[in-house]
């Protein structure tokens, strides 16, 4: 959702006559889906260290002559 969205999104809200109960009823239904949202997206320290490795074993393949890489235009063309 982009910035306008949100500040909508955010006028509209306020624009409502919420109860305090009905706010707080609001902001826990939020931040639930925001708490399974993060649990579903955090990778571990083990698992980025692990991608890192790996990142430099193959570019060292690639200097030492062992991996071949394509070119920017065609990683750019498959975006």
């Amino acid at each position: 959702m982009n910035a306008i969205s949100m500040n909508n999104l955010w006028n509209y809200l306020q624009g409502l006559s919420l109860s305090a109960s009905n706010q707080r009823w609001l902001a826990e239904r939020l931040l639930e889906n925001a708490e399974k949202i993060d649990d579903e997206c955090v990778m571990t320290d083990e698992e980025i260290r692990a991608g890192i490795a790996v990142s430099f074993q193959q570019l060292k393949e690639v200097r030492e002559g062992k991996r071949t890489t394509r070119k920017v235009e065609e990683l750019l063309n498959e975006l």
